[in-house]
C-alpha cells in the first residue's frame, strides 16, 4: 500500500504502517490522524511522542500496561488510564499511536 501525500508516495504495509520511519513527519502524523478520523490533541501528542521516545530506547513499542505505566512515570497520570486511552484512539491506543508515530505495527497487537 501507499499514501499519496504532498506530491509524494510514500510506502506503507498492508495495514498503513509506514515501511520506512524517515518518511514520517509532523504533516504526515497529522494527514494520517485525519485519514483514520482523528483530531489530535495535545493529549494525543503526548502519547505519540512518548511512544516515539520508547521505541528510539528499546527498538520496539510498549505495550498498553508499559505505557500507561511511562505515562504516570512521565507525570501523565491523567493519560495513564485504558479508558483515557481508548477514548483518544477508539482503534486502539498502541497500534494507532505506533502507525502516527510513524513506527512498525507493534509486534504484540492482532
Amino acid at each position: 500500500m501507499v499514501i499519496e501525500f504532498q506530491g509524494r508516495t510514500i510506502a506503507t504495509d498492508d495495514e498503513g504502517y509506514l515501511t520506512e520511519r524517515r518518511d514520517w513527519s509532523p504533516k504526515l502524523r497529522d494527514f494520517m490522524a485525519q485519514q483514520m478520523g482523528l483530531t489530535l490533541t495535545a493529549e494525543h501528542l503526548i502519547i505519540i511522542d512518548m511512544v516515539q521516545h520508547y521505541y528510539d530506547q528499546y527498538a520496539d513499542t510498549p505495550p498498553i500496561r508499559g505505557l500507561i505505566k511511562l505515562l504516570r512515570q512521565q507525570g501523565h497520570a491523567q493519560l495513564a488510564d485504558s479508558i483515557k486511552l481508548a477514548v483518544l484512539f477508539p482503534e486502539g491506543a498502541a497500534k494507532s499511536a505506533a502507525k502516527l508515530a510513524g513506527l512498525p505495527k507493534p509486534v504484540k497487537c492482532i
